[in-house]
């Protein structure tokens, strides 16, 4: 978990919105109250909007076989979110190894094993130098974000402790790396780098692999919570400060670590659904005053009713002590406990007082650096990653094969932006009118998903007769910056040429990025990574928005159908939300993009998980043919442009394709 110590659980917006009612009633009691801005209205509908996607998902109460299939099906997903299934091949570990210190309870050694080809990662190995028995059982202790890491003294402790009672521990570097147009989540790196520790520890002559316990606090909570939910080897896992619902760790103006946010989970399942998967492994949960502060009382009464209601009830254990975000003593002294019962079976074990433990030197275990020349680094990842799912460019002759072709990127494309997950409308339309010179200006609201309404002035000819061309303008600078007299690429001189110009604010742009009163960078990054939990990317919330408004132009009786054309410059987003919208629509007839060179490639462009293993800039673009397309500004690697033109070709309309005005 990121350094963030704070939540705002829905109970607080809950409260806070209700003293908002009372003092409104009492205000209007005394003195008329003016109408909420536009605003301030989007502002609002913005949270609770944020407050309906991030609504707890329910823990499901399901025994016997039905359960077996359920977890199947939960895991299989979230494999799947994580870009992991099917899971990696298990090459040879290779692993390598420093020398080793010397403690009175172990030894301790840094070593260095394989998880992809030329992937490596780092872990502790902590060797006890008696056992009681052999083989012995063996403890995973991922570490969080502690500001050293692993070398922190209260890991440490724990693993001299459980090495101490025996245990041989491995203790795995929390290494970061994702790359999410690829599929790439940090959950990708962490949750393989945790199964192939159990690998290692399985591969040593002195450990039982029949008996595996994994602990962690925090990020490690969160690592340990995926690797048991994952992997059936963990016998027990103890999840310290970490599990809650997804609600308690989402704000919608600031995000805790990035890690916590990986593709599509919350419309799979929530976190404490995930650390039952595991079951019938013993899961024992120590929470705090940090997000975990309510999990007691809202979440583990369902955890206990299910693992009860499968014959397994002391399979589970929740523990709140009102101390800060930490692991301490009294904690790891409950963790001994726990794997003392579960992972050696001591049924009649005890909670019992940790020793004074002298622990080493920070320094001294970050000297520990053995000789690793065959490391690529995690950036490989992305090279391995590529080569293995690279997207297909089939070769278009005929219309029927481009016809074939467009309707299964379509359906990827509905899959990829969370289209099945848009949320019916409820917002009222309404919309007011001035005159301004010639031109007649609109200011409308048009219902989108929820109460969101897309804010949009409409620009048209004051005498104009007939039905009318549509242009849509998508601007990142929003509506009311476009509206600029003097701009010859503006509404008004587009409008004064006998065109009905639209310039929506779609999300994140204009009314719909303001969402409080944090700074805008550190909002646009909020609903970006929401988006990603979602299964909701914002250029997929854009689009929703861009279509809403084309369902409201499009009932006008001043609009001519068949010349709808929606117009994006210099922005890459924007264009992406326009060419995602046409690809998706055919009610728009023409699109004029400019990607300002950005592209998925070169990763310049907002983030579509698993975007890039079905096609980049001119893949999607294929999808409006036949209608007219230009672009603008498109780089290079975004694909080939002998083959988008030869699928205009394809479609018979080899010159409705514009490239012109590319600069590859």
């Amino acid at each position: 978990m990121g350094s963030r110590m704070m939540s705002f659980p829905t109970r607080q917006l809950w409260l806070a919105t209700g003293m908002a009612v009372v003092l409104t009633a009492a205000a209007t009691a005394a003195e008329p109250v003016a109408a909420p801005s536009l605003a301030s209205r989007c502002r609002q509908a913005l949270r609770d909007y944020f407050e309906e996607m991030s609504a707890p998902r329910p823990v499901a109460i399901k025994r016997g076989a039905e359960l077996a299939d359920h977890r199947r099906r939960l895991q299989g997903a979230l494999l799947e979110c994580v870009g992991l299934n099917p899971l990696p091949e298990r090459i040879p570990l290779d692993v390598q190894a420093s020398a080793a210190l010397d403690h009175p309870w172990c030894t301790v050694q840094r070593v260095w094993y394989q998880l992809w080809p030329g992937v490596y990662t780092s872990a502790l190995l902590y060797l006890p130098k008696s056992f009681a028995e052999q083989p012995a059982p063996a403890m995973l202790c991922p570490h969080g974000h502690w500001d050293v890491g692993h070398q922190h003294p209260d890991v440490q402790k724990r693993c001299l402790n459980f090495a101490r009672l025996g245990y041989v521990v491995l203790s795995p570097t929390q290494n970061h790396y994702e790359d999410l147009p690829l599929g790439i989540s940090h959950q990708t790196l962490m949750i393989w780098t945790n199964m192939r520790g159990l690998d290692y520890l399985e591969s040593l002559p002195d450990v039982d692999g029949r008996r595996l316990g994994v602990a962690g606090e925090s990020g490690g909570g969160l690592q340990t919570q995926m690797l048991v939910a994952l992997d059936p080897r963990p016998k027990a896992a103890t999840i310290v400060g970490f599990t809650c619902h997804f609600r308690e760790i989402m704000f919608p103006d600031a995000t805790h670590c990035t890690c916590n946010h990986f593709p599509g989970v919350l419309r799979v399942t929530d976190h404490p659904e995930i650390s039952t998967l595991g079951l019938p492994a013993a899961i024992q949960y120590l929470t705090m005053n940090d997000w975990t502060a309510t999990f007691e009382k809202n979440a583990f009464p369902a955890i206990r009713e299910l693992y009860a209601a499968n014959g397994v009830p002391d399979r589970v254990f929740c523990r709140y002590a009102p101390t800060d975000h930490n692991y301490d003593q009294a904690k790891r002294e409950l963790t001994y406990w726990w794997m003392q019962r579960w992972v050696r079976g001591r049924e009649d074990a005890e909670v019992t007082p940790e020793p004074e433990t002298l622990t080493f030197p920070v320094t001294t275990l970050q000297d520990l650096l053995p000789t690793l020349p065959a490391n690529k680094g995690f950036a490989e990842l992305t090279r391995l990653y590529q080569a293995a799912a690279p997207y297909q460019t089939p070769r278009l002759s005929t219309r029927d094969e481009l016809r074939a072709y467009q309707a299964q990127q379509r359906a990827t494309l509905v899959k990829l932006l969370g289209d099945e997950a848009t949320l019916p409308r409820r917002a009222r339309p309404a919309s007011s009118e001035t005159a301004d010179g010639d031109l007649v200006i609109q200011s409308i609201e048009v219902p989108s998903e929820a109460n969101l309404v897309v804010p949009a002035f409409l620009v048209r000819p004051k005498s104009a007769t007939g039905r009318l061309p549509v242009q849509v303008l998508v601007d990142p600078r929003g509506r009311a910056a476009t509206m600029t007299r003097d701009d010859p690429e503006g509404p008004h001189r587009r409008a004064a040429g006998g065109v009905l110009v639209v310039v929506p604010d779609v999300r994140c742009f204009g009314d719909l990025a303001a969402i409080g009163n944090a700074a805008a960078a550190a909002q646009r990054q909020a609903w970006e990574r929401n988006g990603i939990v979602w299964g909701r990317p914002v250029p997929g919330m854009g689009c929703t928005d861009l279509r809403a408004v084309l369902d409201a132009v499009l009932a006008r009786s001043d609009v001519d159908p068949q010349r709808v054309e929606v117009i994006a410059r210099g922005s890459g987003e924007a264009a992406l939300v326009a060419l995602f919208a046409a690809a998706l629509d055919e009610r728009i007839t023409a699109a004029d993009v400019d990607f300002a060179g950005c592209c998925f490639a070169n990763r310049k462009l907002p983030s579509v998980p698993f975007v890039l293993r079905h096609g980049d800039v001119l893949q999607w673009a294929a999808l409006v043919a036949p209608r007219k397309l230009a672009l603008r500004n498109v780089p290079a690697g975004a694909g080939d442009w002998d083959w988008l033109a030869a699928a205009y070709t394809a479609a018979g309309a080899a010159a409705a394709l514009d490239k012109s005005a590319d600069s590859p």
